[in-house]
């Protein structure tokens, strides 16, 4: 559970998807707060790669995995896909946290995204510390659910070699 705006417990669904949704493009610079500000950093997704591809998802955080193209190594993600009302963006973005420590940015690099699932409406949160608290636990949920077998088979996926 996490807070929402007006002090609310936020129950995370985690409901899979029958068919996963996957996008392939370059890694952009985003606004530069997964990181510097938040403590997670993302992955951008290039608005170009998901342009009309995602407009049956809802807003929201999302569960699956990523690639990315010069790395073998397939990664658990939880994803944010909206305007990110914490911080009212003016556009849509794809953003993805690869669990991960990665000692490099890869910006320009091709990412591969399988969306899985959804795991909760995007809100905005009383504070930042709130929201960090919320990032946690979405993290937490992700790598839970795609440990599962009913998902960690996703990831042997022709898509990912491509």
């Amino acid at each position: 559970m996490s807070e929402g705006a007006g002090g609310g417990k936020m129950k995370r669904v985690m409901k899979g998807f029958s068919t996963p949704v996957c996008l392939k493009g370059p890694v952009v610079k985003g606004f530069q707060r997964g990181s510097k500000l938040l403590g997670w950093p993302t992955a951008n997704l290039d608005p170009k790669a998901f342009h009309g591809k995602i407009d049956q998802l809802d807003e929201g955080v999302y569960f699956g995995f990523a690639k990315i193209e010069s790395d073998a190594k397939i990664y658990k993600s939880a994803l944010s896909v909206g305007w990110n009302p914490q911080f009212n963006n003016k556009e849509k973005t794809v953003e993805a946290y690869l669990v991960n420590e990665f000692k490099e940015d890869f910006y320009g690099e091709a990412m591969h995204l399988m969306i899985c699932g959804y795991v909760r409406p995007q809100v905005k949160f009383d504070g930042i510390d709130s929201l960090k608290d919320a990032i946690r636990g979405d993290v937490d949920a992700t790598v839970k659910i795609l440990n599962d077998k009913l998902y960690s088979d996703m990831e042997k996926s022709d898509f990912f070699k491509s």
